[in-house]
């Protein structure tokens, strides 16, 4: 320990010569290479490290407290800052892109880093060094998403410590201020959360090679105070789970109950790897949540019918096999029936129809209910009897569609799907024309119009996005309309876009500052296939031609975090935008985005030279476009 804290100090010194030298004239070129020796503590901090040639093109300036330093291009590498006055740095900062990702700081001015800081697009989090070893004893804030990558690390590579660093502690549990019941009961999940962690690493089903790539998991719930004698309201996540890659393959691992204590979030469980055989099991684990409904009980005119649904609902939650969860759905959907029957109003019978036929297409489309089709068939011929029900029939008939589709293709094999999606695209255009006043049919224009551009038929689909605009001007579908029609446009004209930079929701890209630069507008998502070989592709343009062309990322992921570890990890060196809503964000409906990979290629010039590049031929397009650049001098890196 001596020893790292005096060559630590040494180095310090010497780093206080490069700050001073500024004043006192110091080469600048020594500077620059003394600041760049650093190398984080902690492993995994992805950063810009510029090579041997661009090196010596950078340059040091004197801030305040200490210095920078930044490229040929003015973006900025490093800084080393004194912020006590000491004449000692006690904060080195490492940039990517020229955003600060990762901060090592030393906080009680001991001459050792015990902080550890990720920014913008590395994450939120913020680790403290207690003992001076160089590994994280205890976070100050750490997000769900970046838990459970941290137990996914701690599992890869064994390292128990790592573990105890995200479980909730005693002290932590006692604070939640949580009822008898659930206490003893996260505390009996916490003592056997070790010996679960080490049984997990002893089964040695992921290796060290494994990359966390996603987080899994709804959006987080609260258990509030007076529930079961709780005391404050609690915030948590049930039945969570990360997903790592590990050689060929990608693991699900389970975690379990997630429960956040200020500004971080802990684990009660030990991981577990998620297989067929104990998904089950799994699912039953939880602690806060023992059954969910999302039918609307309190509006329900009988008081024994909503208590049945309950029943059903928990029953359902608990169901081991198919048959079990298909008999339960059956008797749930009779209950509806029933309310719907017994409804007090039009307004209610609707309500309990429109549940009744979500709650069927759900179960559908999660494979646990066999006889759902001919459940919503049964129901759509009762709908059409009368007149008066017909806007209650379209809303089943459109599910009822739905899921015809969703499972015949996931049954069929060979060549049986195109006869699927004949039919598929039939119903749409049978749809449209039998209800073309329903709200759904908006939805019906938009897939149908998709489905011909898939086919090249780009007029006919103008056509039907132009139509939804005319006729539901105020519809969600409209939005996305309005984007398709501007993308099928776009290619020969200039191309308006705009949007947030990814972890940076005060800052943007806008297409409109970048000039004479070749640009690839690439829209993608951490689930489309192939997505680390088609960053690949990227890499290797952005390499051959760093000054003449641009790549900027469109993440249309649900969850920014997933986008940010997914950056990190595949080390992806060029910007990135995201917005929330995935691939109905705004940036996603903006150019009408259906499918991910979608790439535009835009020329020096702003204009849009192919909206639907394959990335097998980008190579060969960008080259075309480099080549008819004018010989200019290259504008700078993207503004914001």
């Amino acid at each position: 320990m001596l020893k790292r804290i005096l060559n630590w100090t040494m180095r310090s010194a010497v780093c206080l010569l490069c700050a001073q030298g500024l004043a006192f004239g110091q080469s600048a070129s020594k500077q620059v290479e003394v600041v760049l020796q650093y190398k984080p503590v902690q492993e995994g901090v992805e950063y810009t490290i510029p090579s041997a040639e661009d090196a010596a093109n950078c340059k040091a300036r004197k801030i305040d407290g200490g210095i920078r330093v930044i490229d040929a291009n003015g973006m900025t590498l490093r800084e080393l800052i004194d912020t006590n006055s000491d004449k000692l740095p006690d904060q080195w900062r490492y940039f990517l892109n020229g955003l600060e990702v990762y901060r090592e700081s030393d906080t009680d001015g001991d001459k050792t880093k015990d902080q550890f800081s990720w920014y913008n697009t590395a994450g939120t989090r913020q680790g403290v060094d207690a003992d001076g070893n160089g590994k994280i004893d205890q976070w100050n804030v750490l997000s769900a998403q970046e838990l459970t990558a941290e137990i996914a690390l701690a599992l890869a590579n064994g390292d128990a410590a790592r573990f105890d660093a995200v479980l909730l502690t005693a002290e932590e549990l006692k604070g939640l201020g949580l009822g008898e019941e659930k206490y003893e009961l996260i505390k009996e999940k916490l003592l056997k959360a070790r010996d679960g962690f080490t049984a997990s690493v002893e089964a040695k089903k992921v290796t060290a090679a494994a990359r966390w790539m996603q987080f899994n998991g709804t959006r987080p719930s609260a258990y509030p105070a007076g529930t079961d004698g709780s005391e404050n309201d609690v915030e948590f996540y049930e039945n969570a789970s990360a997903v790592v890659h590990d050689g060929e393959s990608d693991i699900e691992i389970a975690v379990g109950t997630l429960i956040r204590v200020g500004n971080v979030w802990k684990a009660i469980d030990a991981p577990i790897i998620a297989t067929p055989d104990n998904i089950n099991e799994i699912a039953a684990n939880n602690v806060f949540i023992r059954f969910a409904t999302n039918t609307p009980a309190a509006a329900a005119p009988g008081a024994q019918s909503s208590d049945e649904l309950n029943k059903i609902d928990e029953q359902l939650n608990q169901a081991q096999t198919i048959a079990e969860m298909s008999e339960l759905h059956a008797k749930r959907a009779d209950v509806l029936e029933g309310l719907a029957k017994n409804a007090g109003s039009v307004e209610e019978r609707a309500q309990w129809i429109h549940t009744l036929a979500d709650g069927v297409t759900g179960a559908i489309q999660q494979g646990v209910y066999p006889d759902g089709i001919a459940r919503l068939q049964a129901l759509m011929e009762t709908l059409k009897e009368s007149e008066e029900d017909k806007s209650l029939a379209a809303y089943v008939q459109f599910r009822l569609m739905s899921s015809e589709y969703t499972t015949a293709m996931m049954k069929s094999s060979g060549t049986a799907w195109l006869q699927v999606r004949t039919k598929w695209l039939e119903d749409l255009d049978a749809f449209i024309q039998n209800y073309p006043d329903s709200p759904d049919a908006a939805e019906a224009m938009l897939q149908l119009g998709m489905e011909n551009e898939n086919d090249g038929d780009e007029e006919k689909a103008k056509a039907l996005y132009s139509q939804i605009l005319t006729k539901f001007p105020e519809s969600s579908s409209a939005v996305k309309a309005k984007g398709a029609v501007a993308r099928i446009d776009s290619v020969g004209n200039s191309l308006t876009f705009a949007a947030k930079v990814l972890g940076q929701n005060d800052k943007q890209v806008n297409l409109a500052s970048l000039k004479n630069r070749v640009i690839i507008l690439h829209f993608w998502a951490t689930w489309m296939g192939d997505a680390t070989r088609e960053m690949d592709k990227l890499k290797e343009i952005a390499a051959k031609y760093p000054k003449e062309v641009l790549v900027l990322g469109v993440n249309l992921d649900d969850d920014a975090a997933l986008a940010q570890q997914f950056v990190e990890t595949n080390r992806m060196s060029w910007y990135q935008m995201w917005e929330e809503g995935g691939m109905e964000s705004r940036p996603a409906n903006a150019l009408g985005i259906f499918n991910v990979p979608t790439i535009f290629v835009i020329g020096a010039d702003g204009k849009v030279i192919s909206r639907n590049a394959m990335s097998t031929e980008l190579l060969a397009l960008v080259a075309d476009a480099v080549s008819a650049v004018p010989a200019t001098k290259p504008a700078p890196a993207a503004e914001k």
